[in-house]
């Protein structure tokens, strides 16, 4: 019995994991319909609407603790616009593909660098392998043995490095408000608070020209906000909590494969060899530094990573 509910678990981060990858060629193909901002402020409305009743059947208090928890959510909710404008932008130039596993893979490699500068600590001959490690498979996804910088802008690549750094910033901003609530409430309230603050951001821009987009761009939101946000969040917490959240973590190198598959099913995106060895290297990066620092604290970087979902 107990071997067929962690099977069971085992198929809902999977279900988790693939939805968070298909994001990728999702927001591809819906991207420069709209101005970034216009696109941003739908998704987190979207998003907090369909959060409500997540909460509602879960039978979470949204009260919070104090004012230090509504500065942190705020904090957050700028965060995240940030990293859906680098996101956006990003994809605008770039392959999803690539950009998937460039920014899935960066991520908990630049909040592990992150963490240790400010708590002042030199990695461990480990560590530092790892991290070498890392960076090589980070000069691969951006070839920079090309050496001409300008590719860098026009393949996107730096908007994808901007959303990884993002991201790490986060990530930290996240995993510390997890602490003193639930991830699901802290998502509520970094939506709904970015849902205000896009508002008066995209208000110079005409919100409800999206009404004249045709089915494909509800699709691709409501897939973004919906499926992948909130129904990938939900169903990841859900099965961290049976079977832990390191175990649920490893399951975070599903998503750069699902992001580089599915730009191949969906947009005809050919992966490269640079990102297939590139993406690799960095996943081989992740394992070393979370397995090091899981003997030394019971949070992982990837845990840290995984708090909020793209």
């Amino acid at each position: 019995m107990f071997q067929n509910q962690s099977i069971k678990f085992f198929i809902l981060l999977v279900i988790a994991m693939v939805s968070w990858g298909f994001a990728w060629p999702s927001a591809k193909s819906i991207v420069g319909t709209e101005p970034p901002i216009v696109i941003v402020f739908w998704r987190f409305l979207a998003t907090a609407l369909s959060l409500v009743p997540v909460l509602i059947l879960r039978k979470e208090s949204i009260a919070l603790p104090d004012k230090k928890g509504l500065l942190q959510v705020a904090i957050g909710a700028v965060l995240y616009t940030i990293y859906n404008q680098f996101f956006l932008l990003g994809l605008s130039q770039g392959l999803a593909g690539a950009g998937g596993v460039l920014v899935t893979t960066m991520n908990p490699i630049f909040t592990y660098i992150l963490v240790h500068t400010f708590q002042k600590k030199l990695p461990s001959g480990k560590e530092f392998i790892g991290l070498f490690i890392g960076l090589t498979g980070g000069f691969l996804l951006l070839k920079i043995w090309e050496g001409d910088w300008t590719l860098l802008f026009q393949s996107g690549n730096v908007y994808f490095l901007l959303c990884a750094f993002s991201w790490a910033i986060l990530s930290m901003n996240s995993h510390s408000t997890g602490q003193r609530m639930s991830p699901m409430v802290y998502s509520f309230y970094v939506f709904s608070i970015g849902t205000i603050f896009d508002l008066f951001l995209a208000f110079p821009y005409d919100l409800s020209g999206v009404m004249d987009n045709g089915w494909n761009f509800w699709v691709q939101l409501f897939y973004l906000s919906v499926i992948s946000t909130t129904f990938g969040t939900t169903v990841y917490f859900y099965a961290s909590s049976r079977l832990g959240s390191r175990t649920a973590s490893s399951f975070i190198f599903l998503v750069p494969v699902t992001a580089l598959l599915g730009s191949w099913i969906f947009l005809g995106e050919e992966p490269k060899l640079s990102t297939l060895l590139g993406g690799v290297f960095a996943i081989s990066s992740v394992i070393i530094l979370n397995r090091t620092q899981g003997k030394k604290e019971e949070v992982s970087v990837a845990d840290e990573e995984l708090e909020v979902p793209n």
